[in-house]
């Protein structure tokens, strides 16, 4: 079910490219082109990055052994300084919990090595395949749904079903910029201080992106412990107050520029979607419980919210 949730998304993102192109070709041509030019946008993005980044990932592994050493010493020597420092001995605890918890995240995944990889290339030519079988077949699925619908509520059951293209689309787009933004921002930052990795790190950044909120705090301890571990305390703090302005400024600046008025999530439903999302399915569940919501939005206030006032007005007062 993630992974056909999954292909739903890349379908609705990419469905503006192919209406547009249906305008110059039949629509089975456009699709084909749509998710032709896709599939060599991506095979030329990973020929450039998938190289250096398993390079970084494979030394980065190899030299987990020396650079725990090197963090149990850099540790050590900040215990020395902080002994008397309740407040500072606090945030060392928090940090060293949330890199834990980071770490036994996605550890597991990561050590995988090419079973990882090998699944991770399956699971993406299936959510191809289902998002092509979507993209063909959901305007045909669409009108046979609408026909079981009463006559009288059918344009409201049309119209829900375009609101909730229109919000899948904006918010995998708005996914896509911003976790590239927020990606690049991190890498070129983390490259000009010379901390080793900065491809991956901004990478992992980019990626966790996608999942709100709770992302930050999955990649940031991550980025944090292995600035630490390469490049001592004061580029971590560095590397710290970087993270933290980035955060900033895409959480008030960037994601409402990006995202507008089109995805129309209220702050509250992100945050219980991603709790219920991340307690049920893990990674994969906070990553679509957004769009999850999004879609219950719609339904609830096109759909449910009218349908529940009609039958309230309809019902006789009791004097």
């Amino acid at each position: 079910m993630l992974l056909l949730f999954t292909a739903v998304l890349l379908s609705a993102g990419l469905r503006p490219i192919v209406d547009r192109l249906n305008k110059r070709m039949p629509f089975g041509a456009a699709v084909g082109v749509a998710f032709g030019v896709m599939i060599i946008a991506l095979a030329a993005v990973g020929f450039v990055l998938v190289q250096p980044l398993g390079a970084e990932l494979v030394k980065l592994i190899q030299a987990v052994p020396s650079y725990a050493s090197s963090l149990q010493n850099q540790l050590v020597v900040a215990q020395r300084y902080l002994k008397n420092d309740q407040v500072a001995r606090q945030f060392a605890s928090v940090f060293a919990n949330s890199a834990g918890i980071a770490i036994n995240t996605i550890g597991p995944h990561i050590l995988g090595g090419p079973r990882l990889v090998a699944g991770a290339i399956g699971d993406s030519l299936l959510i191809v395949l289902l998002a092509i079988g979507w993209m063909l077949s959901s305007d045909e699925l669409e009108r046979f749904a609408l026909s079981l619908i009463p006559p009288g509520v059918r344009n409201d059951w049309r119209d829900a079903f375009a609101d909730i293209g229109a919000r899948l689309s904006a918010y995998v787009q708005g996914v896509v910029l911003n976790g590239a933004v927020v990606g690049v921002a991190m890498g070129a930052s983390l490259a000009l201080l010379g901390v080793p990795y900065a491809l991956l790190l901004g990478f992992i950044a980019a990626i966790f992106q996608a999942i709100p909120m709770v992302g930050a705090v999955i990649s940031g301890p991550i980025v944090l412990v292995v600035v630490l571990a390469t490049s001592g305390w004061v580029k971590m703090l560095i590397a710290l107050a970087i993270f933290v302005v980035v955060q900033v400024i895409d959480q008030n600046a960037l994601s409402p520029i990006i995202f507008g008025q089109r995805v129309q999530i209220s702050f509250l439903l992100i945050i219980l979607a991603t709790v219920v999302g991340g307690t049920l399915l893990g990674i994969g569940g906070a990553f679509l419980a957004v769009p999850a919501a999004a879609v219950l939005q719609v339904l609830v206030v096109r759909i449910v919210a009218p349908a529940i006032r009609r039958a309230n007005s309809s019902r006789p007062t009791v004097e």
